[in-house]
């Protein structure tokens, strides 16, 4: 054997070898990635598709009621127990408790107050609102001269301590002018809750406070109410803030906003049709009386000219306001008619007990 087939016996063993030494290492790697899949019953390993089934199957079962298991449910039963209750003090840190009175004495309050709040900063003539302005549904004790029922007392006591609130943060956003206030669509289940409650005391035997039970607490109420006013669009973004930063629970459900007229259509033009027809509409009268009209320009026409030689077609700081109508959801947990009345069941107890 010469020297070459020497040489080519060494590279075809060399080549062999190589090709064993690879056929081993693939055939070992697939070994490896079959037993990670499905498990080596040799080693008893379990594979990645027995345990994901295992752990599917284990999150189809109840929890085993092992102490492990009771001791963790126990301690998230805590913790939600815990959240609840801060969640519940969050929202509730606005809640409010009023006063008995008598119908007297809160159709003058009323009266009072209606006039502080018609004479808050806003832009009519100073005032928030016109001084013949009446607040909607309260029109009738403000400036009609009726009395309220001493049945609704508790409920009107609420609705304008509402009321009054939200207009406060109108006029603090700097609302050009509020024109109108009426009741939403949530005041039945205020009325519903009421009515339960008045069952709930008339069928009572006794006059005892009556215990609840423990967790449990009073239902929260809610009032809706739509306000109408004029704003700009700097204000009702103040408004909008400081409805959902307030103390008090307030919902804001919904809005709408309008011009009374295109600005930018009027200043481009929109408005020649309409300005042709009224042209043609004085074209009868004489000489002398189109002369005297183009003599005296209407502000509107000034204006209307200064931005056609200023080049700017509108000016936004000195459009008019927004129509805005705001509808919003008033609630309050009750949190402090519990605390009143938990002193009231203690003070009976101490009295009862002194006896």
């Amino acid at each position: 054997m010469n020297k070459t087939k020497m040489t080519l016996a060494v590279i075809g063993g060399v080549m062999g070898l190589l090709v064993l030494g690879m056929a081993y290492f693939t055939w070992s790697a697939f070994s490896a990635k079959t037993a990670a899949i499905e498990g080596d019953d040799e080693e008893g390993t379990d594979g990645l598709e027995t345990v994901v089934s295992k752990a599917q199957t284990l999150s189809r079962k109840p929890v085993y009621p092992c102490a492990a298991s009771l001791k963790a449910i126990e301690s998230n039963q805590t913790l939600v127990a815990e959240w609840r209750a801060e969640a519940r003090k969050l929202a509730s840190r606005g809640d409010r408790v009023y006063e008995k009175t008598t119908p007297a004495t809160f159709k003058t309050f009323l009266v009072a107050d209606a006039k502080r709040l018609t004479a808050l900063p806003g832009r009519v003539n100073g005032a928030l609102a016109q001084p013949e302005f009446a607040f909607g549904p309260f029109k009738d004790y403000i400036s009609e001269g009726k009395m309220p029922a001493e049945a609704q007392l508790a409920e009107l006591q609420r609705r304008w301590d509402d009321i009054a609130t939200v207009v406060e943060m109108l006029a603090t956003s700097g609302i050009a002018e509020l024109t109108d206030v009426q009741f939403g669509a949530g005041a039945d289940t205020e009325k519903k809750d009421e009515k339960e409650d008045r069952n709930r005391r008339n069928n009572r035997k006794s006059r005892k406070p009556e215990k609840k039970a423990a967790g449990e607490s009073l239902a929260p109420r809610a009032f809706s109410y739509v306000f109408k006013f004029n704003a700009k669009p700097s204000a009702f973004v103040k408004v909008i803030n400081a409805l959902e930063t307030s103390e008090r629970f307030i919902t804001v459900d919904g809005f709408t906003f309008s011009h009374e007229r295109d600005v930018i259509a009027a200043a481009l033009g929109g408005d020649d049709e309409r300005k042709g027809e009224a042209a043609a509409g004085g074209g009868r009268r004489g000489r002398r009386g189109r002369r005297a009209h183009a003599a005296e320009p209407t502000p509107q026409e000034v204006a209307d000219a200064a931005a056609a030689k200023s080049g700017i077609v509108t000016d936004p700081q000195l459009d008019p306001p927004f129509a805005v109508t705001l509808s919003l959801t008033v609630h309050d947990f009750r949190s402090l008619e519990e605390e009143s009345g938990a002193a009231d069941a203690g003070a009976s107890e101490k009295k009862g007990a002194s006896k």
